[in-house]
């Protein structure tokens, strides 16, 4: 599926919590009632709607760059629970080139300092990103005795593989590791997709720069 095709749907969604407050399910931002979630998800609309001079690009191009995107993100699924943890993707990315890739799922826009912002969360968070990337399998990569490493947005890992010993153990270690680790703004169960330009001045005062896409989670071994 083309996420150029995608509606605003996931733009809308929210919940409200036993004390009437109002929650965006994207970004976990609170209001106090519904008119000022209603407010936030009409400018996150606008955020999706291309500038004019942002034309769209052929779907060839955007297929190989999903693929691109699908591969550099396995390199980043590695067999063994000590490389597990935060992991970060990021490579030369024009903003015409994201925003094919991304529109209707940008959350913020940063526009002093031209940087998008996606956040995906939980199951429904990891199908939209395989509707993006038109790869149902962009967070697994699958090893001997039924190990796996994968992109932590699942709730709970599949239970046949919860009941394999070598997996338990794996999980056991992995999770005394990780809480020796420092705490980081990007969460566990959430995939953070960013775009922003790099630039530098050399000491001449010559100016150059580049956008870049960061793809930012965290992965597990099971």
């Amino acid at each position: 599926m083309s996420s150029t095709n995608t509606s605003f749907a996931s733009l809308t969604t929210s919940f409200t919590t036993s004390t009437s407050e109002f929650i965006c399910s994207t970004c976990q931002k609170r209001f106090k009632k519904q008119s000022g979630l209603s407010r936030h998800l009409n400018i996150v609309k606008k955020y999706n709607i291309p500038r004019n001079d942002l034309d769209n690009l052929s779907e060839t191009n955007n297929e190989k760059f999903r693929s691109i995107l699908v591969y550099l993100i396995h390199r980043k699924l590695p067999h063994g629970f000590k490389k597990g943890g935060r992991q970060l993707v990021s490579l030369a990315c024009t903003e015409h080139q994201f925003f094919n890739i991304f529109k209707g799922h940008i959350h913020h826009h940063h526009s002093n300092r031209n940087v998008y912002k996606c956040v995906f969360r939980g199951s429904s968070g990891y199908q939209i990103l395989s509707e993006i990337l038109n790869n149902p399998l962009w967070g697994r990569k699958f090893y001997d005795n039924e190990q796996q490493t994968y992109v932590v947005l699942f709730s709970d890992p599949p239970q046949h593989l919860k009941n394999n010993p070598l997996a338990i153990a794996t999980r056991c270690i992995t999770e005394g590791v990780n809480t020796k680790r420092r705490k980081s703004k990007y969460n566990p169960g959430e995939v953070v997709v960013e775009w922003k330009i790099k630039g530098e001045r050399d000491a001449k005062e010559n100016y150059c720069e580049a956008g870049f896409i960061y793809i930012r989670f965290w992965v597990k071994q099971i």
